[in-house]
């Protein structure tokens, strides 16, 4: 094992000095390449074994190697966000402003879940969805939490409507076999979703599945009909969870139909806005989430579409009170007295103890970057994706899945005469071929059995040009795979 020592004091304020000056102008320069668009591979092909062997023989051998070197190695080998050519998973390119505080708050390690253990981060925290609560127009009984991800996010939400809904208080008295709690739902619904169904110890049951039109948008004019079959069955449902936006898809669901339909009958609304509620900032596309007023929670992501770094996501409650009603906590040597409401006592609300400080993090993007700067960047990504499409449909052997709400497109390349199985392969074939050279990172999802490529223009530097060669390369690897040269 290495016994090397990497400094006779590891807490030297200059050592720190040092070190920091050339991790950021390593940092700096490799924002200066990467940007531009270099020939290094968006994504650097290693097997998961063979790099995981590789960091143990590091470890495990003592070598010699600077610090500098060692954060370079990690750069050298992570996936590249900034990069202009990263149009894969819904994760964001951070502003490197906001990077530095996240920088600080992990060097400071306040565990921001009781006042006292992070003052200025939960003080921050406040501000923001005090923010927020005024963008979505709640009124001033509104009031959230940060969690550490949208999953725990929903989980928080949906925990919430399960206790305020639920005939009895089950968290204290368990789940009751007499009537089953359960959620409507679309397949369309983040996977955290169920999987929090799951957890809550509800069961596959207590997913209340309600249909999805050909836009891949809850079809509001079933909800009557699945509520009343669940009933039949035993199941009551406590909530329904919208999508604004979709995951696969980017797909708006229709919120004041929802409202409609959960005021009718006394549901939650839960709207899932990790990725879409940005258009709160667009004069162009926030009537996407009309009607967002008359939800009872909601989950907004940071590191999606609000350029953060990950996880950071905001929980938001239109009657703050409930959200104090998820969990019940009698530990006296954090809280003090067991039923006040004080909204610096963070860790009364979300299952996180220890929280790093995520408010700081949040706050710093948007005193450094104002509402228009916002507004440029989610309209710039959804016109270009809505462009794209355009694109799409004006190329020969390319078709879309749909036409994009968002800044989501799915498309795939398509020479005609194939069945399906066959056009599914090809595509899943074009994929990997696509990220083995490196060019470009995109992912793939399907629909209907049918495998589709799937990108999110969420890079702000993303270019109309580099979607034309998005094409053309798509179009060399599916000659390559068609090629009767290739068995």
């Amino acid at each position: 094992m290495n016994t090397r020592k990497y400094h006779n004091d590891p807490f030297d304020p200059e050592l720190f000095r040092q070190e920091g000056h050339k991790i950021i102008d390593l940092l700096s320069d490799y924002l200066k390449e990467i940007t531009s668009r270099p020939d290094t591979p968006v994504l650097p092909r290693t097997d998961p074994d063979e790099l995981s062997a590789y960091y143990s023989q590091k470890l495990e051998s003592g070598d010699p190697e600077s610090f500098t070197d060692y954060i370079s190695d990690f750069i050298d080998k992570s996936n590249h966000l900034h990069h202009p050519r990263y149009l894969g998973h819904q994760v964001t390119s951070p502003l490197p402003h906001v990077a530095l505080a996240q920088l600080c708050s992990t060097l400071l390690n306040n565990a921001a879940a009781v006042y006292e253990m992070g003052p200025v981060a939960i003080a921050m925290e406040r501000s923001i969805i005090r923010m927020f609560s005024g963008m979505i127009g709640y009124d001033d009984n509104a009031d959230g939490i940060f969690t550490h991800g949208g999953s725990t996010g929903n989980l928080t939400a949906m925990l919430a409507a399960r206790q305020v809904k639920s005939p009895h208080n089950i968290w204290e008295d368990g789940v009751q076999k007499e009537m089953k709690i359960g959620f409507m739902v679309t397949d369309q619904s983040h996977y955290s979703v169920a999987r929090n169904v799951k957890i809550m110890g509800l069961g596959n049951d207590a997913l209340v599945k309600v249909p999805y039109d050909k836009s891949n948008r809850m079809c509001a004019c079933q909800l009557e009909k699945c509520y009343e079959e669940a009933l039949q069955k035993g199941i009551q449902p406590a909530a329904v969870v919208a999508n604004s936006c979709s995951t696969a898809t980017g797909s708006y669901d229709d919120l004041n139909a929802i409202a409609d339909f959960c005021g009718k009958h006394n549901l939650w609304l839960h709207v899932d806005g990790a990725h879409g509620m940005g258009v709160l900032f667009s004069g162009k596309y926030r009537h996407l989430v009309r009607g967002i007023e008359r939800a009872d929670s909601i989950v907004i992501d940071f590191h999606k579409m609000l350029l953060s770094p990950a996880p950071n996501t905001m929980v938001l409650f239109r009657d703050g009170n409930q959200s104090y009603e998820t969990f019940a906590h009698k530990a006296s040597y954090l809280f003090g007295k067991q039923g006040e409401h004080e909204w610096h006592a963070s860790a009364k609300r979300t299952l996180e103890c220890t929280k790093s400080s995520l408010g700081f993090v949040a706050y710093t993007a948007f005193k450094y970057c104002d509402n228009e700067y916002f507004e440029n960047y989610i309209d710039s990504r959804y016109n270009l994706a809505k462009r794209f499409t355009e694109m799409i449909r004006n190329t020969k052997n390319f078709e879309s899945a749909l036409e994009p709400d968002a800044n989501i497109v799915c498309f795939r390349y398509n020479p005609g005469g194939m069945e399906t199985e066959e056009l599914n392969r090809l595509n899943a074939a074009i994929r990997g071929n696509i990220i083995n050279e490196g060019k470009f990172y995109i992912v793939r999802t399907e629909l209907e059995e049918k495998l589709w490529l799937r990108i999110t223009i969420i890079n702000p530097l993303t270019s109309e040009e580099d979607l034309k060669l998005l094409l053309d390369t798509i179009e060399q690897a599916a000659l390559l795979m068609m090629s009767p040269d290739i068995s």
